[in-house]
């Protein structure tokens, strides 16, 4: 292996300043480039907006995020969020090379969280080629500087979080062992498909996976990223979206259907899920899926 350089080598860095518009709409790069971290690399960012996506091509590296750190090998990404105390800096002995972006865009927040319910921020059994790809098609646009450039980085940003969403789920990167859904989890899975109009409760679902209610949360929202509870009303919806557009029954009785013994709570959760109430739903859907009339 080569010994890390003394100075580090910026072979691209890329700068871009979206406008306000587009900050409310899209995931947008504020910058993005490629470098060999030498030992004078150590960057610390000390809590400011925005999220750095690295991908790491040779050597390797370390981040520290509040106060833990991850290593990160060849064909691993990182995702490190700015707001937390962070640095990040190569191995000694390592030339550390990579691809980075720092971006910012709706519900970023949000899916970071996601990302890293398992508790790691570096992304292992990712599809390296894939993802080079990727960063190198947003450095294209970002020397172009296009007028469609705004929509083009951010569809490469969400190709990237695809990516990462693979990854994370593919079984390849999970704390519980070799599938991402951990065996203990599949009964309680199986009962809320099959029983969700039933009055399931977190109780019986740890029972299921032979688990305490509390060791239960934690595991489910590290497989799922998000809780039991969300998780069943969420597949509740789902079937009620199905029986609304495929059926004549009432709202009460799709509501009593799908584990809603309330139709007040049933249309609330709905709206609150979809914007718009049962019936809105019923009407817009329906309307989509009329055949035009023909002349």
């Amino acid at each position: 292996m080569a010994p890390t350089p003394k100075q580090t080598k910026i072979l691209v860095s890329l700068f871009h300043t979206p406008t306000e518009a587009s900050r409310q709409v899209f995931y947008c790069v504020l910058r993005a480039g490629h470098l060999i971290a030498g030992l004078d690399y150590r960057k610390v960012h000390p809590n400011y907006p925005g999220h750095k996506v690295l991908l790491c091509l040779k050597g390797s590296g370390f981040i520290r995020v509040n106060g833990r750190i991850w290593p990160v090998g060849r064909g691993q990404m990182a995702w490190i969020y700015n707001h937390y105390e962070n640095a990040h800096w190569p191995q000694e002995g390592s030339p550390w090379e990579m691809y980075w972006v720092r971006v910012e865009g709706p519900h970023m927040d949000q899916i970071y969280e996601t990302l890293t319910a398992s508790g790691s921020p570096v992304f292992a059994g990712i599809n390296g080629a894939r993802c080079a790809t990727i960063f190198r098609r947003i450095f294209r646009i970002m020397k172009r500087r296009s007028i469609a450039m705004e929509a083009a980085l951010h569809a490469e940003v969400a190709a990237l979080i695809t990516q990462l969403f693979e990854a994370r789920h593919s079984g390849r990167t999970s704390i519980a062992g070799p599938t991402e859904i951990p065996p203990s989890l599949h009964k309680p899975l199986e009962a809320m498909r099959l029983y969700f109009q039933k009055p399931l409760r977190v109780s019986e679902l740890a029972a299921m996976a032979g688990m305490s209610a509390t060791n239960f949360f934690r595991h489910f929202k590290a497989a799922t990223g998000t809780s039991p509870i969300d998780w069943l009303r969420r597949e509740r919806i789902n079937q009620a979206k199905k029986r609304l557009i495929e059926t004549d029954d009432t709202i009460a009785e799709i509501a009593a259907q799908t584990g809603y013994y309330d139709q007040f709570y049933f249309s609330r959760d709905f709206k609150g899920m979809t914007t718009v109430t049962p019936s809105e739903y019923r009407q817009r859907e329906r309307t989509q899926k009329k055949p035009p009339d023909r002349a």
